[in-house]
C-alpha cells in the first residue's frame, strides 16, 4: 500500500483494533456454549442483513418494474380500444361521406317518396306532399316533404315506412301519426315527415 493510502486507512484500522480487542476478549471468556449461541445470533444477524440488502437493491426495484409494465399494458389496452373505437367512427363518416359523394344533384326526395309509395302499393292513397327548406346540417343543405295519405291500411303503411328506412339515401322519418278513419274503421290517415340531406 502507498503512504497515502496508509494514512486514509490508518484511523480506520485503529478503530477496528481498538473495538475488536474487548470483544476478543469478551469471545475467549465464553463458555462454548455461550459461543455457539452467539455464533447462531450472528449467522441471523448476518442473513437479516443480507436479506434486507437483496431487498432494497433487487426486489424493490423488480416489483416497481413489474408495477410499471402492468400500468404501460393497461395503457396500451386503453389505447387499442380507442384505436378501435375511433376506426369504427371514422367507418361511420366515410359510409355517410361515400352516401352523399353518391348522391347527384338531380336527387328529388318528392320523386324517391313517389317511386317508393308506387313500390309499396299505396301511390293512390298520396292525397298530398308538401316540400320545404331546413337549415343545413355541417353544411349540406336539408329538406322536409310532408306527406299525407288517405284510406291506406296499416300493413302497406309499413312496408312503406320499411322501405324509407332501408333507403340507400341519407333519409330519416322524424314524425308519424296515424289517425282511424270514422267511415271506415279497418283504413288509416296518415302523416309521415321526411327529412334528407341533400347533395351540393
Amino acid at each position: 500500500m502507498t503512504e497515502r493510502s496508509l494514512a486514509f486507512f490508518s484511523p480506520l484500522l485503529a478503530s477496528v483494533k481498538r473495538y475488536s480487542i474487548p470483544l476478543r476478549e469478551r469471545w475467549e471468556k465464553m463458555s462454548s456454549r455461550e459461543r455457539r449461541l452467539s455464533s447462531i445470533l450472528l449467522i441471523l444477524g448476518a442473513l437479516y442483513l443480507a436479506s434486507t440488502l437483496l431487498t432494497s437493491f433487487f426486489l424493490d426495484p423488480y416489483e416497481e418494474a413489474v408495477s410499471e409494465e402492468a400500468t404501460l399494458r393497461m395503457e396500451v389496452k386503453k389505447a387499442n380500444q380507442m384505436s378501435a373505437r375511433l376506426q369504427q367512427i371514422q367507418s361511420t363518416i366515410n359510409k355517410r361521406s361515400h352516401l352523399l359523394s353518391s348522391d347527384n344533384a338531380g336527387f328529388s326526395l318528392i320523386s324517391y317518396l313517389e317511386q317508393e309509395a308506387k313500390h309499396s302499393r299505396i301511390s293512390t292513397s298520396v292525397s298530398q306532399m308538401t316540400p320545404r327548406n331546413l337549415p343545413s346540417e355541417g353544411g349540406y343543405p336539408s329538406v322536409m316533404v310532408s306527406l299525407h295519405l288517405e284510406k291506406v291500411d296499416l300493413a302497406h303503411t309499413l312496408i312503406f315506412i320499411a322501405r324509407i328506412q332501408r333507403a340507400p339515401h341519407l333519409l330519416r322519418i322524424t314524425h308519424i301519426s296515424l289517425e282511424r278513419r270514422f267511415d271506415q274503421h279497418d283504413l288509416l290517415d296518415v302523416r309521415i315527415d321526411v327529412q334528407s340531406i341533400q347533395p351540393s
